[in-house]
């Protein structure tokens, strides 16, 4: 009888730990989701994904906490409203601190400033030249800024990435 709960409690514990996993994963999915159709970004989306690509912020965290946790770790200058569309230029700002961004003479003299961020970018051929700072853009395309960025800045290489499957 005891063998038999012993092994009930393993398969119990097992089964709440695969729920947990999968219910982190789903939150991230759900993030992803969510700004993929949003008709325009916000700063809590941006905010989450540059905290939990810094390790600043967990999978499971609210846009409220990656604003306040963005804001503390002084990557944003101002305590911004989460639900609040954001503007392009705080896009390439906040997403230039997040990879060395070596930058032009301005952009390193400034210390990256948003307007300079967002000129570095457009030079950097991230943004479109034809864009304006105040622009507001959808979450689809502040997600394919992010990943540009991650293209240009963080040494990862895509065209390494094999995608033959291996036998």
């Amino acid at each position: 009888m005891c063998v038999k709960i012993s092994v009930m409690k393993r398969k119990l514990s097992l089964f709440l730990v695969l729920l947990l996993g999968i219910s982190l994963y789903a939150q991230s999915a759900d993030v992803i989701t969510d700004l993929l159709e949003a008709d325009k970004a916000t700063f809590g989306q941006v905010c989450y994904l540059a905290g939990v690509q810094q390790n600043l912020i967990d999978d499971s965290s609210s846009y409220e906490n990656a604003v306040q946790v963005l804001f503390e770790k002084e990557i944003i200058p101002n305590l911004e409203d989460p639900q609040a569309a954001i503007p392009l230029v705080d896009i390439a700002y906040i997403y230039s601190r997040l990879w060395p961004v070596q930058g032009g003479l301005m952009f390193r003299l400034t210390k990256g400033s948003p307007r300079y961020a967002f000129k570095q970018f457009q030079s950097d051929g991230i943004i479109n030249k034809k864009q304006e700072p105040s622009d507001f853009v959808t979450g689809a395309k502040a997600l394919s800024i992010y990943t540009a960025c991650v293209n240009k800045y963080s040494g990862f290489d895509m065209k390494s990435v094999s995608m033959e499957i291996e036998e």
